[in-house]
């Protein structure tokens, strides 16, 4: 073979090299685009359906007042009920379903199915509370820094927190730790992992935790539903099953929502003063009508006291392995994410830089100017 002949079979082998780059760089081009476009109309459906279910929230509670007085000679939104079946119907039975309908149209990937054992349950409720301990103090934190220079006290600041602890336990049980970890999950989880994991999973998990942590409008509680946004998703990714993470997320609400505020509820200050009273009377000790007295009061109090200091115990050390284990599986490199054939390098400026995601920040950040300015005009109209 002579050396034209050679060099033609170069220029061949160059050739076809150029040509398998070109293709790349074309499929890697298309990806990307479909990579914004997933991304961006999720984050703009969100953000829809964000503005949608608060504006007709407000709507109930201007239009029923007048309509209760007129029918019923009262106020129906001063009912308790009326708390709850305004986030019930608005989100979760009007909302949530246009939200999904209007997704159901983007192109998307069914994930891999793995087991999922009792033992991954109990390790992912430790892994969980760790990343709701530490997101919780950082949380708290920023929340003090927000409310301090508009002078709203602690006490004053959360209306979420003052509903669920006056609240019915069944519509509590129902709406905070059934529906919400339902509904949250197929958005933040399904809707949106099915369609842009195929770009890179660190990228949708990231996501996932970020959007979850700001949707829910307020410091006190976006850095750890972030945290535990992310772990959801990783979760979600490796396991393919849906209903893993609506049980740890029902698991974290239902922990919360009936337990800690059950025994928050049942500690009454004015019995336990007068539990207090009895017993620090001269005459107790000798006055067999106010020992039973006092049994009968610590029958009803006692619980709630002895209980209460247990139950923070746990909580504690639930978040306090939780941290342990955390650095163990993080020195040990036990998560593992994978690179699909569609993967794009960078993905996070793609996931976020585009219309719909811009758009869904504008809402994010109206919404927590709008929370914390309602706290403070309802603390100086008090």
């Amino acid at each position: 073979m002579d050396n034209e002949e050679i060099m033609k079979g170069t220029e061949t082998v160059e050739e076809i090299k150029t040509e398998t780059e070109v293709a790349t760089e074309a499929v890697s081009n298309d990806d990307t685009k479909k990579m914004k476009k997933n991304y961006g109309w999720f984050a703009l459906a969100v953000a829809i359906f964000g503005v949608a279910v608060t504006l007709l929230q407000l709507f109930n509670t201007k239009l029923l007042p007048p309509i209760g007085y007129k029918l019923f000679n009262f106020d129906v939104t001063e009912i308790q009920a009326f708390s709850f079946l305004n986030i019930i119907i608005p989100m979760y039975v009007i909302g949530f379903p246009i939200l999904a309908l209007s997704l159901s149209k983007m192109d998307k990937v069914k994930i891999e199915k793995n087991k999922w054992h009792f033992g991954h349950y109990l390790l992912a409720v430790l892994l969980m509370y760790g990343m709701v301990g530490v997101g919780m103090i950082i949380g708290l934190i920023c929340h003090f820094l927000v409310i301090t220079p508009l002078g709203i006290p602690f006490s004053d600041s959360s209306a979420l927190a003052e509903l669920i602890l006056n609240s019915n336990p069944i519509w509590r049980i129902l709406t905070v730790g059934i529906l919400a970890p339902i509904v949250e999950e197929m958005i933040f989880r399904k809707l949106l992992i099915d369609r842009v994991v195929k770009y890179g999973e660190w990228t949708a998990i990231l996501t996932s935790g970020i959007m979850f942590g700001l949707f829910h409008g307020n410091f006190q509680q976006c850095f750890f539903a972030g945290l535990i946004g992310g772990l959801f998703a990783y979760i979600y990714i490796r396991t393919g099953k849906i209903w893993a993470t609506m049980l740890l997320h029902a698991t974290l609400n239902l922990m919360t929502s009936v337990v800690t505020v059950g025994l928050l509820t049942s500690l009454d200050s004015q019995k336990i003063a007068e539990f207090s009273a009895i017993t620090q009377n001269p005459e107790y000790m000798t006055n067999p009508a106010l020992q039973q007295q006092a049994l009968d009061m610590f029958a009803e109090v006692g619980p709630g006291l002895i209980l209460l200091p247990l139950w923070i115990f746990v909580l504690l050390a639930l978040v306090i392995g939780g941290i342990v284990a955390w650095i163990v599986i993080l020195i040990m490199k036990k998560i593992k994410i994978q690179k699909s054939e569609n993967y794009v390098k960078g993905g996070m400026k793609y996931a976020w830089g585009n219309v719909g995601m811009a758009i869904f920040i504008v809402y994010i950040i109206a919404t927590f100017v709008l929370t914390y300015l309602s706290m403070a005009m309802a603390f100086k109209m008090q």
